[in-house]
């Protein structure tokens, strides 16, 4: 594959598990490093069904980078580099996602650096202009401030701010992880709900364990493709997603790889359509339940529906029997209301995620 000055940069073949095996090493190295051991760090078995299956609307380029020493020596050395870029192929073709991990004892050589260089000849090769990542830091302070701020406005301590700033990437939106420990309080939660029912009594509620019932998986999917832009986007350039049924069944099928469970509820509103919807991801392998999509259509805000979906699905969840550390959220920091419903459920902030942009025509 390509080759810079100081690194050899290869692509994995989906099909080899040793290759994936060094690419998770790095990944989880870095990333326990940067956000401590606490942090939800995806095993092997889940990151590598999520990010190696074949999806009809993304394709996902995985690559290993080693020290070039390796090639004169004749030695196999560990990787000190992994990177994942995901291409959107149905919406948002302007965009790549992006992880770029460096493993901890080969920082400040330049080797993140040389990396990124290759992200931007593969976007360009890509037809695409958007490079989108994120960075994590401590929980603590104030706000980073939003719009158009620079990242030399937050934390330039934190390494990869500072790295994100110097390569031009702009924040567009930061994120909070928010934990709530388990068990839940099981009657504070059907007091949430109790509370809400008043103002939602024209909506029909339903949950459920598992995939998506056939009757609602159509209009699952829309609502699935409008969270991009109907949640609070700050600064990114993003359009809706075009998800359709078959992306939902392709996701379910890559859950019963990670073993995970979903659970999930609705609101249907008088017209039949989905007015908010939410789901709960438990996973088996890290004893964490992951809190995925939350959203009420604007249409729609002010009947308490929010709070009556986490309920609902807090509820199934308590239902199943499984057990887990903790529930873990990421909510826009602007988003007051879906943060203060919660606060409620027990939710605590414990880490800050920005949400960067390199736009390469800027």
């Amino acid at each position: 594959m390509a080759v810079t000055p100081s690194i050899r940069i290869h692509l994995n073949d989906p099909a080899d598990d040793d290759a994936f095996r060094a690419w998770h090493e790095v990944f989880a190295a870095a990333s326990s490093h940067d956000r401590g051991p606490d942090a939800p760090v995806w095993t092997e078995v889940e990151l590598g069904a999520q990010l190696r299956a074949q999806r009809s609307s993304s394709t996902t380029e995985l690559y290993l980078v080693h020290s070039p020493i390796e090639e004169h020596s004749g030695a196999s050395t560990p990787a000190i580099g992994a990177m994942s870029l995901a291409f959107p192929l149905s919406d948002n073709r302007h965009r790549v996602d992006l992880g770029l991990y460096v493993e901890p004892g080969s920082r400040r050589r330049g080797i993140g650096s040389a990396m990124l260089e290759f992200v931007r000849s593969r976007t360009r090769e890509w037809g695409r202009r958007v490079i989108a990542s994120e960075v994590c830091r401590p929980y603590g302070g104030g706000g980073t401030g939003m719009g158009a701020a620079k990242i030399a406005d937050a934390e330039a301590s934190v390494p990869g701010i500072a790295f994100a700033e110097h390569h031009g990437f702009a924040i567009a939106i930061g994120d909070l992880r928010s934990e709530c420990p388990l068990p839940l309080d099981s009657e504070l939660i059907r007091a949430i709900a109790d509370e809400a029912r008043p103002s939602h009594e024209e909506f029909e509620l339903h949950s459920w364990t598992g995939d998506v019932p056939e009757e609602f998986v159509d209009r699952w999917a829309l609502m699935e493709g409008l969270l991009e832009t109907e949640a609070p986007t700050g600064e990114r350039e993003i359009e809706p997603e075009a998800t359709s049924a078959a992306d939902i069944r392709e996701q379910e099928a890559i859950f019963v790889e990670q073993g995970r469970t979903s659970f999930a509820a609705i609101a249907l509103a008088p017209s039949g359509d989905i007015a908010a919807y939410t789901q709960l991801i438990h996973s088996s392998v890290e004893s964490m339940v992951y809190q995925w999509g939350t959203l009420v259509r604007g249409e729609h805000r002010g009947h308490r529906l929010g709070a009556a979906m986490k309920a609902a699905a807090a509820i199934e969840f308590a239902q199943s029997g499984l057990e887990a550390r903790a529930i873990v959220t990421y909510n826009a920091e602007e988003n007051e209301h879906m943060l203060a419903i919660n606060r409620r459920l027990g939710f605590r902030p414990v880490e800050r995620l920005e949400e960067v942009e390199l736009n390469l025509d800027a």
